[in-house]
């Protein structure tokens, strides 16, 4: 009798029962779910789904399968792999782990439920694909500290601080896939935001590799002839699920990485020690006789081409005017060789030399150039001009123009800076000038002057406004080390607010950008916010005088820079340098 009808008989039984005395107890229904009184096995269906294993890992290879059947006491359960698992009670589920050798492979599940009452065996097959996901890499490598500027990355998020990444701001272009049948996958590291390149499948004869649509040149990778010193990568695997010695390809050589359980190792190449000119790829491998377990991952982060940061050669030197001997004091970064090359055909390898130049009682010039090693013997070098010899005593300097009466054509050229923002001249030509003379006479009325109206004026931080931005400039030359006055007088028409101000400075050197000069400190600087009127006003009386002492540097090279930040009329007049008696 099928089930079907044993359903029907069964309830005419419980109605029969129901309807009669309640003396009566009911029948019960003669068939249950393990077996008794069926004929045949009822197999509707199973589940299959995949999840966590034992260990919480969910990678998409541990798969369940719960069946569903009436009148069964155990199924035996064939994933399409291995050997098969049985179930003992109904209700129950048989699990199993797949290799996690391949990404994605389709098996053919088969259910048999079985009866211990004598009832035939009923199979169930179904298709299930199962997908391998890596497991995510739980740590990140240390990011190495290196100057960014020495720095090209290939993959890394930068260095780290404060649990946040800086990024490198140059890149090499490069193509992180995997090759053959190995897998690659861009991983992000717990909340740091750090990322890392994951490899899989890394089993023989796989292979991974990073590839460049260009080649690096190692001479050039910093770019005009700028060299590369060393290749660095980071490099983790977990033993239990991947490798245990990797194989690393670079620019025809072979280096080996023998990798500890779960800790990031550092490979460092010295590029210029091995011979490696050129890289086409980083081509990644099982050494031979090495170990790939599970889904064989290997993790890499950091890579990245540096140099080691160049000396910075720097120089002072203290000499008077007609000494023939020169005291050179080094100031020199990172130095680790010096060679002074003096500019009369003699030479020096001390770090702080004196050198004793030909006394012919002739003012002359020499250019000094100082050459600095780093500690692998990359050479940089600075130039600098040495004047021995001449007159005794300061030197006056004449300001050309300092008085400002000459027409616009003659006053404007000796003043200008090379990229003065928004205007060829540097200031305004005016008639209200000081009523002062050059000398220090009184003129008695005003004089030719330097104008800067609020339309030429520069932002309250000196940086040129959009517009017109007028800087006034000129080169100097002093007596090295000798104390200056530097002065000048200035005016502000009133009625402007506290802010107006003009500002002069003499600067550590001479410039041919306006926004360089402006960032350098200056040797003295004074911002004069007195706004008394134009210089004629007020019976003469409007201008104010300045005179600020300073001491030049060491080689004499000063410049004079003055702007106005003002929203009315300000004015220049008489700009002098001269020594302190």
């Amino acid at each position: 009798m099928n089930l079907f009808k044993k359903g029907i008989l069964a309830l005419g039984v419980f109605v029969l029962a129901v309807s009669c005395d309640d003396d009566y107890e009911a029948i019960q229904p003669l068939a249950n779910s393990n077996g008794p009184g069926l004929s045949e096995i009822s197999f509707s269906s199973f589940s299959v789904s995949a999840g966590a294993n034992e260990d919480g890992l969910d990678d998409g290879t541990y798969v369940s399968v719960t069946p569903l059947a009436i009148g069964v006491t155990s199924y035996v359960v064939n994933f399409g792999h291995g050997e098969p698992v049985t179930i003992t009670e109904n209700g129950g589920t048989a699990s199993y782990d797949y290799p996690n050798t391949d990404t994605q492979v389709t098996y053919v599940i088969t259910v048999t439920a079985k009866s211990n009452q004598g009832l035939a065996d009923v199979s169930q097959t179904q298709n299930f694909t199962v997908t391998h996901s890596p497991s995510r890499p739980t740590s990140a490598p240390t990011s190495p500290s290196l100057l960014n500027e020495n720095v090209y990355k290939v993959f890394s998020n930068g260095t780290e601080s404060g649990g946040a990444y800086s990024a490198y701001t140059n890149a090499i272009s490069a193509n992180l896939e995997g090759s053959n049948t190995s897998e690659f996958n861009e991983l992000e590291v717990g909340d740091t935001g750090n990322d890392v390149i994951q490899y899989s499948r890394l089993q023989s004869p796989n292979t991974a590799s990073i590839s460049f649509a260009s080649p690096v040149v190692v001479a050039d990778v910093f770019g005009t002839g700028s060299s590369a010193d060393y290749l660095h990568l980071n490099l983790h695997s977990i033993h239990s699920k991947g490798v245990d010695n990797v194989k690393i390809s670079v620019g025809g050589q072979v280096f080996e990485q023998v990798l500890v359980d779960d800790v990031w190792a550092s490979l460092v190449i010295d590029l210029a020690e091995e011979g490696i000119t050129q890289i086409d790829a980083i081509t990644f491998e099982l050494v031979d006789g090495g170990n790939a377990n599970a889904e064989a991952t290997l993790n890499i982060d950091n890579v990245l081409f540096y140099r080691e940061p160049l000396s910075v050669p720097e120089f002072t030197f203290d000499d008077v005017e007609s000494d023939f001997a020169v005291t050179f004091a080094n100031a020199s970064e990172r130095a680790t060789t010096y060679l002074w090359d003096f500019g009369d055909g003699n030479t020096s390898t001390d770090e702080n030399p004196t050198h004793s130049y030909t006394n012919d009682g002739v003012e002359r010039a020499y250019m000094v150039t100082l050459t600095t090693t780093n500690f692998i013997n990359k050479a940089t070098s600075i130039t600098k001009e040495v004047r021995v010899g001449g007159p005794s005593g300061p030197i006056n300097p004449e300001i050309l123009w300092g008085h400002f009466d000459g027409g616009s054509s003659e006053t404007y050229g000796p003043w200008k800076i090379a990229n003065t923002p928004g205007s060829s001249n540097p200031f305004s030509g005016s008639s209200d000038g000081s009523c002062t003379n050059y000398d220090g006479s009184d003129n008695g009325s005003k004089t030719r002057g330097a104008k800067w109206s609020s339309s030429q004026r520069a932002n309250p931080d000196g940086s040129a406004r959009a517009g017109d931005t007028r800087y006034a400039y000129q080169a100097v030359v002093l007596s090295p080390n000798t104390d200056y006055i530097f002065e000048f007088e200035y005016a502000i028409k009133s009625g402007g607010p506290e802010t107006n101000s003009i500002i002069a400075s003499i600067l550590n050197g001479h410039f041919s950008d306006s926004t360089v000069a402006l960032a350098t400190n200056p040797l003295v600087q004074h911002v004069g916010t007195n706004a008394n009127g134009k210089f004629a006003d007020n019976g003469c009386s409007g201008g104010t005088t300045v005179m600020e002492l300073f001491r030049s540097n060491s080689v004499g090279e000063v410049s004079i820079f003055i702007y106005a930040v003002n929203d009315r009329d300000a004015f220049v007049d008489n700009v002098k340098i001269y020594p302190v008696e």
